[in-house]
């Protein structure tokens, strides 16, 4: 009787339980399907947005971009590799960017972006007040880092075999320069994504970008499709700004 009893209950309690996973199968069913239904409408709402945010890109006209090195230093005086090293515009850079202001005002420009190193800064600083447009500066912009040749007279480097100098002027994606924290590929990488950035925020706009003779040589390059091997070619030593080549007309 007792043991009846014992399995009794046990049975009623087994009962239960697929009762209970009974009605919570019931719940669930329909509540996962709805969950399903819910996931597929907001994944299909973000794909269309993604849609009509990348047609709305495409539709929006590209700014024109004009490219300039910086106003000369005393180092650039001198022959100088400056690379990463900070130098400030000399009084006769300074006088050479008001005395481009003209052109640059022949060309429209509304705005204007500059790497951060100071002589590209100030450079672009004389420009924008002249203007009257916005500056915004970026890294990206920046010269490459030329590490162990920094500071050495160009032409000193020239005449030494041992510094790959020659060699990277004439192909600089083959030689990697001393001391350097990039290579001319990555620092490719680097002012192209700056582009792409200005390509993105100032649509049909005329954009000015004060950088470096070096860096910007290696983006012509890419903005052309030239190897890096016409490096030496797509470099400008004027100051005066220059239609980015890839937007001639």
């Amino acid at each position: 009787m007792y043991i009846t009893s014992i399995r009794t209950a046990a049975s009623l309690h087994h009962e239960n339980q697929e009762t209970v996973l009974l009605i919570i199968k019931e719940f669930l069913n329909p509540l996962t399907i709805w969950i399903g239904i819910g996931a597929g409408v907001v994944i299909l709402g973000t794909l269309v947005v993604l849609v009509r945010f990348r047609k709305r890109q495409q539709e929006l006209p590209r700014p024109t971009i004009y490219l300039a090195r910086h106003c000369k230093t005393a180092w650039n005086s001198e022959g100088r590799v400056q690379g990463t090293i900070d130098i400030e515009l000399s009084p006769e850079g300074a006088l050479d960017a008001e005395s481009n202001l003209p052109a640059i005002r022949g060309v429209g420009i509304q705005q204007i972006v500059c790497s951060t190193a100071k002589r590209a800064m100030q450079t672009a600083t004389i420009y924008a007040h002249g203007l009257g447009v916005p500056l915004q500066s970026s890294p990206r912009f920046c010269e490459l880092d030329h590490g162990e040749w920094e500071g050495q007279r160009i032409e000193d480097l020239l005449n030494l075999p041992s510094s790959q100098f020659e060699r990277w002027m004439a192909d600089p994606g083959a030689v990697l320069i001393p001391g350097s924290s990039e290579t001319a590929l990555t620092a490719q990488q680097r002012i192209l994504e700056g582009v792409r950035e200005i390509c993105s925020t100032y649509s049909g706009k005329m954009v000015l970008v004060v950088s470096h003779k070096h860096i910007l040589a290696i983006l012509s390059c890419a903005l052309e499709k030239r190897p890096l091997t016409q490096f030496r070619n797509e470099i400008v030593e004027s100051t005066l700004p220059y239609k980015a080549r890839t937007q001639r007309e």
